[in-house]
């Protein structure tokens, strides 16, 4: 059985083309992205021929796509690493911590922005 936490709600008015979720799994996963992250609201749309979703996260983060996400309740104990901030923005707002959802620890971790031109400056 798969374990779904309640989203928070959309804070936009579009039925007609935008159908938030109102739960789904704790973790997601963005193929094109370093970290794992907690989603916050998840919803669909409808605006062009084919659906796509939106993500939002509990560090802000956003993504939105089609085929590039996978949504999972727990995490493998060696992979990639599970975001910080959207972890202690979970916490913070009362949700279950990662450790206690995935029954061992899980690490986490950030990115950092490193410049790389002008280092003689």
């Amino acid at each position: 059985m798969m374990l779904k936490l309640p989203l928070k709600p959309s804070r936009y008015k579009r039925e007609d083309y935008a159908f938030p979720w109102a739960s789904c799994t704790p973790f997601v996963d963005n193929k094109l992205a370093q970290l794992i992250h907690r989603p916050m609201r998840v919803s669909t749309y409808k605006i062009h021929t084919t659906p796509h979703i939106s993500i939002s996260n509990w560090c802000g983060n956003t993504f939105s796509g089609d085929n590039k996400f996978t949504f999972m309740d727990t995490l493998p104990m060696n992979g990639k690493l599970l975001c910080a901030r959207c972890e202690a923005n979970a916490v913070a707002a009362g949700l279950l911590s990662a450790d206690e959802i995935a029954g061992h620890h899980v690490h986490q971790g950030k990115l950092i922005v490193v410049k790389t031109c002008c280092k003689g400056e």
